[in-house]
């Protein structure tokens, strides 16, 4: 009856991730201004689909600021090949400071790439793929902190993020708003990402403004460990399931090795719903990959490195 119980919210999640192959399609989500705030920061997310709502790493500044309570402590350096012409570097911490478990953390990231003449702007994340040169920039920078009330994680983001090419020069300061709470041997997050608006040139521009609802849990499965964590994105017209699993094995204490994979509704038309991805910890070092896959055999590539 014990091992039955361990399971049930495993067996739940994994329920949720098979729920998902029957919604993926090749539809485009609406654009959106400022291109880096569409694109995974660091390499656990995307080789998982993106499903980090519920997320434990120092990235969490991106997607939930809620969970930097519990977040693994340390620093992480993440950069990303996406194409000849484009590429992407991140850096995030996390630092405790004391009263009603307070958690403070923050975030950059910067993104390199070819702006496309003939595409109107805003652009979709699929325009890193292409290009023979960088001229122009996308970059956010995010200072957060969270707090435990009545046992709910609650957190918040503001953050600053702008595009800058050729004569145009977009700009935007947003909020994020986070909770999570401890559910069903799980975790159960939420957080509504992007509030306020965004300015080109004086015009204003839509901004990917989202609600993400997910759900994580990890057991032991024999001698693995075994995450699966979903998410939900909603925008205005468009909603993006996703899901991935984590299998970890630690052969010695401080050593261990994990694959990872992930499936989504794509956000870009030429963008693929599958993602791969590995992590190797040796004592306080991790290295971790994730790829995500785009039509024609192309891929945008992702290394951390993680210190604790």
């Amino acid at each position: 009856m014990r091992t039955r119980s361990r399971f049930r919210g495993l067996k739940a999640a994994g329920y949720a991730l098979l729920a998902l192959i029957p919604t993926l399609a090749h539809a485009q989500a609406p654009p959106a201004a400022l291109l880096v705030l569409q694109v995974p920061p660091s390499a656990r997310p995307a080789s998982l689909a993106g499903a980090w709502v519920a997320g434990r790493d120092n990235d969490v500044i991106f997607y939930n600021p809620a969970q930097l309570i519990g977040a693994r402590s340390g620093f992480n350096f993440s950069f990303t090949q996406h194409g000849p012409a484009s590429r992407s570097a991140s850096v995030a911490s996390t630092s405790t400071a004391g009263k009603w478990s307070l958690t403070l953390g923050w975030g950059a990231q910067f993104l390199t790439f070819d702006a496309p003449e003939a595409s109107p702007y805003p652009f979709t994340p699929d325009v890193l793929i292409d290009g023979e040169s960088s001229n122009a920039l996308s970059a956010q920078l995010g200072v957060g902190g969270a707090i435990v009330y009545k046992n709910i994680r609650i957190g918040a983001t503001g953050k600053y993020a702008t595009d800058r090419f050729s004569s145009t020069d977009a700009h935007a300061f947003l909020l994020d708003l986070g909770a999570a709470r401890n559910l069903l041997g799980g975790v159960v997050a939420g957080s509504v990402q992007n509030i306020g608006r965004g300015y080109s040139n004086g015009s204003r521009v839509d901004v990917p403004r989202q609600v993400l609802a997910g759900y994580a849990i990890s057991r032991p499965l024999g001698e693995f460990d075994v995450a699966l964590l979903t998410q939900v994105t909603f925008r205005k017209d468009w909603t993006s399931p996703a899901a991935g699993v984590d299998l970890g094995y630690s052969w010695i204490e401080g050593y261990s090795v994990a694959v990872r994979a992930g499936v989504m509704r794509p956000f870009a038309e030429t963008q693929q719903p599958f993602t791969l991805g590995g992590a190797f910890t040796a004592d306080r070092l991790t290295v971790e990959y994730g790829v995500q896959f785009f039509d024609a055999g192309r891929a945008s590539h992702t290394v951390t490195v993680r210190w604790q």
